[in-house]
């Protein structure tokens, strides 16, 4: 996810534009710049069906790609000549945080997408929101099962341990931090 969000502030200035008006990106999206809806229409309009950019740009190695699903790739390759910034966005709203995307549901955003290109904006935060809550969650619940893990070995092996009560940072401290666990070990003696 790091690498995407560098990938995408690398993206800033770069590829031609056809300027003009902005989308009106929300801040919250990560985008460095505001999207200029003539360079979305312009994608849209060129854009051939999914199922043509699957078959014209085929991925190999790619197990998803082999059965159809559109690829960021194939994407890009389709849209070279258009602002990079601009189909990385697009493409963002067809998935949620990957390199590739289910078909049917790529190819319904577009045809929406070609009526009213202001989706984009919803659709593209909408993304991000659920991309950055899943890290968010996935790294409460590791900190979580941390916490619970630890504390039943405490509890279990050297329950009488001094170094809980301050914890993280009595680990480090010399006479109670993680060296001084052995004198407080549970033992059948």
């Amino acid at each position: 996810m790091y690498n995407n969000v560098k990938t995408i502030q690398g993206l800033k200035g770069k590829g031609p534009t056809l300027g003009g008006e902005k989308l009106g990106l929300n801040p919250l999206c990560g985008y460095p710049e505001d999207l200029s809806i003539a360079d979305i229409k312009k994608i849209l309009d060129d854009c051939p069906s999914v199922e043509e950019l699957v078959r014209k740009y085929p991925v190999e190695g790619n197990f998803l790609a082999d059965r159809g699903y559109l690829t960021y790739s194939a994407f890009a390759e389709a849209n070279k000549n258009n602002n990079p910034l601009t189909v990385r966005a697009i493409f963002d709203t067809l998935n949620t945080s990957t390199d590739v995307c289910n078909p049917e549901t790529a190819q319904e955003k577009l045809d929406s997408y070609r009526e009213n290109p202001d989706l984009i904006k919803g659709e593209l935060l909408k993304s991000k929101l659920i991309g950055f809550s899943s890290i968010f969650v996935l790294l409460f619940l590791l900190g979580l099962a941390d916490v619970i893990a630890f504390g039943h070995a405490k509890d279990g092996w050297f329950p009488e341990w001094p170094g809980a009560q301050n914890l993280p940072w009595s680990l480090f401290d010399a006479d109670i931090g993680l060296g001084a666990i052995p004198q407080y070990w549970v033992s059948d003696d």
